[in-house]
């Protein structure tokens, strides 16, 4: 007895640990930052991803007419103003979460963390004319924008709201000027220290800061995350995490978007500049784990609600069915989750964090073997109903592939949920003879 209650005691503290790491890695200011900062920029990505659609449009009457117009151009303008220069958007917009973060005025670091980027990215030559390469404006320069922003705000940060070295007006000057002038000092010193980063790392081997770290950070980690088994391991921690109650998928959230949207762009890239779509670099990226590594919600519980109104003979089963199939739709399945729950149900764990495993590895296979087109890595916009979001990504063929994940996610809960409605049956009985009684 002694034993099992050790055991118990140790399974319970390294839970409490667990769940602990996790909270604390929600709540990291820095992952915060990246995630909610990278996903500011959505709406420009969704606007180059509209105007590469319409500029690769496989229509040949639509090719014509675009052609024949001269509106082609312009399309290739607005992906290039939009996806082409999605670093130095967010060099912007992560500076300036990560500033709200840490309780700072967040405009100023924002722009100074931009500059700082621009001064780390190397500069082309071109008959003694110098001009920013837009490359590494791009997915090339996504990690350098994550360094420098993260760095350059938390440096500025601590030199306003730690050493306190400011510029302090009177205080009838206007808030606006006197935040300008507050910041003016540790604006002068971020952009020198970085200044000075550009002109060491010039002085290397690597060119630049930017190729430094592309070289030795981002081409290593897109390697490494370019396999489906790390995608794999990152859904069974979302998985796992979701299965003790916490949002597995906000912890997951900042590490999916920080190490595959890059995949994604450049797949975009590739595609505007006339690549075929066997040729796309990448089969992984963020709009694959979005359309594939779940469908219906962690876990993949559209295939659950299914069965849950169309097989359950339970009338709570099936009520909270008929609740939750619209939300479903549209990815969204706390209703299940906590509702059924598969939080802590010892019956659903092995289909709800086996299933979007499955998902992943069907998907996978069958864009790694041609059976369907890989994506392009247009950006979807959260919430956009199930199948719309597979045709939208990939055109029919993903949206199809997505009907058989669910038919393979159903195959796989069938059993589970069939166990636990007829001890749903059961309970459900007894209670109405208890009221009879």
């Amino acid at each position: 007895m002694k034993g099992i209650e050790t055991n118990m005691k140790n399974k319970e503290l390294l839970m409490e640990k667990a769940m602990t790491f996790a909270g604390n890695v929600q709540q990291n200011k820095y992952l915060k930052a990246i995630s909610y900062g990278l996903m500011a920029t959505l709406p420009l990505l969704i606007i180059g991803s509209i105007a590469l659609l319409l500029m690769v449009l496989p229509i040949g009457p639509w090719q014509d007419f675009i052609t024949s117009t001269g509106i082609a151009p312009y399309f290739n303008v607005a992906f290039t103003l939009t996806t082409s220069l999605i670093a130095l958007y967010s060099s912007f917009t992560i500076a300036y979460k990560l500033a709200e973060y840490l309780d700072e005025n967040q405009l100023t670091p924002a722009f100074i963390s931009t500059l700082c980027f621009l001064m780390v990215v190397p500069l082309a030559n071109v008959d003694g004319a110098s001009f920013l390469d837009i490359g590494w404006l791009g997915a090339k320069g996504l990690f350098t924008a994550l360094v420098v922003a993260l760095l350059s705000c938390r440096l500025y940060c601590y030199l306003v709201g730690n050493k306190k070295i400011t510029i302090k007006m009177p205080e009838s000057v206007p808030p606006v000027v006197s935040n300008t002038f507050a910041g003016l000092i540790p604006s002068l010193i971020v952009a020198a220290v970085f200044l000075i980063v550009a002109m060491l790392f010039g002085a290397t081997s690597y060119g630049s800061f930017a190729a430094f770290v592309y070289n030795v950070i981002a081409l290593p980690l897109q390697n490494l995350t370019g396999s489906v088994w790390s995608l794999l391991l990152i859904v069974i921690v979302q998985m796992v995490l979701w299965f003790f109650g916490l949002h597995g998928s906000i912890v997951v959230g900042a590490f999916i978007t920080a190490l595959y949207l890059p995949m994604d762009t450049a797949n975009m890239e590739a595609a505007a500049s006339g690549v075929a779509n066997s040729d796309l670099p990448n089969i992984l990226g963020k709009t694959f784990y979005d359309i594939f590594a779940g469908i219906g919600g962690a876990g993949g519980t559209l295939s659950l609600v299914i069965l849950m109104l169309i097989l359950a003979k339970s009338k709570q089963i099936k009520t909270l069915g008929k609740i939750a199939i619209g939300p479903g739709m549209f990815t969204i399945n706390e209703p299940v989750i906590f509702g059924l729950p598969l939080v802590l149900n010892p019956i659903m764990a092995i289909p709800f964090i086996s299933v979007p495993l499955i998902q992943v590895l069907v998907a996978y296979g069958a864009i790694a073997t041609g059976i369907v087109p890989k994506l392009t890595g247009v950006q979807v916009p959260f919430g956009m109903p199930i199948f719309v979001n597979g045709f939208l990504a990939g055109g029919w063929q993903i949206a199809v592939l997505q009907v058989v994940l669910v038919v393979i996610g159903m195959v796989i809960y069938f059993p589970f949920i069939k166990m636990m409605d007829k001890n749903a049956v059961k309970v459900e009985m007894q209670d109405e003879q208890e009221k009879m009684a």
